[in-house]
């Protein structure tokens, strides 16, 4: 099997053989209708993508370390889309994939040259296969926290909470924390943090300088080595993640 790199410059230089982007999609359509086969007992909700306009399921295997992808859509372009990314990302190591910047869909122009709702949809699909390396990434035995790690991490952690409720959701005047948009907060050893947030909707048109604000917040805390912080829409946001505080501050209880 080739290398991730290799893999990459192979679909560019397949896109680079086109000269036109009516050329590109029947490529894009090639594809989708050499797609694996995808079992019909899979199409279930929990399978699907969220943020996609069309329906695109996606399922996964981890076999000797290497994750494997199969997937299908509703729609001839979209199925050409996941084709393309699992062509590429199928048989990688978690770490691989996680670690990847999926440049090479700049470099082909392909979000560039894609509807507003299909772009919202590549980005949703790379999104997902992201999700599910890092869920299976295993951390090193040196990362494993033991019960007086987290013992000594705990005020650290208090702090890093205030900080997080000094940003708020740019629609509703409340911090991101109590609105219960922060789904995962971990510090490991080397106190460096990670955090899953979402928002209270998909289409938020200042997430990016949301997570940005986050990301800040949080490094600027005394003892944060770093920060990362990655956008889900899985599970969908609803008011029962909402504390108390908020309900309160809202009018709801």
């Amino acid at each position: 099997m080739n290398t991730l790199e290799e893999a990459k410059k192979a679909v560019i230089e397949d896109f680079s053989m086109y000269d036109e982007w009516l050329d590109k999609y029947e490529y894009l359509i090639e594809l989708g209708k050499n797609l694996e086969s995808y079992p019909e007992e899979k199409k279930t909700d929990d399978k699907l993508i969220k943020g996609c306009q069309s329906r695109v399921w996606l399922d996964w295997k981890i076999d000797d370390g290497k994750i494997s992808f199969i997937a299908d859509s509703d729609a001839i372009i979209t199925k050409g889309i996941i084709s393309l990314l699992i062509s590429v990302y199928s048989g990688r190591t978690p770490e691989e994939i996680a670690g990847d910047d999926f440049g090479f869909i700049s470099e082909i122009g392909l979000k560039e040259n894609l509807s507003p709702t299909r772009a919202n949809g590549l980005v949703s699909m790379i999104e997902r296969i992201k999700e599910i390396a890092k869920e299976n990434i295993k951390p090193a035995e040196s990362e494993v926290l033991t019960a007086e790690d987290a013992k000594q991490l705990a005020p650290l952690y208090d702090n890093v909470i205030l900080a997080i409720k000094q940003v708020y959701d740019p629609e509703i005047p409340v911090n991101v924390y109590d609105l219960g948009l922060i789904y995962e907060l971990v510090i490991n050893k080397r106190h460096e943090a990670y955090i899953k947030m979402t928002f209270t909707a998909p289409t938020c048109p200042m997430a990016d300088e949301v997570l940005a604000e986050v990301k800040k917040s949080v490094s600027d805390v005394p003892g944060i080595t770093g920060c990362e912080v990655e956008l889900t829409f899985e599970p969908p946001w609803d008011q029962s993640m909402l504390s108390d505080e908020a309900r309160v501050e809202l009018g709801l209880d």
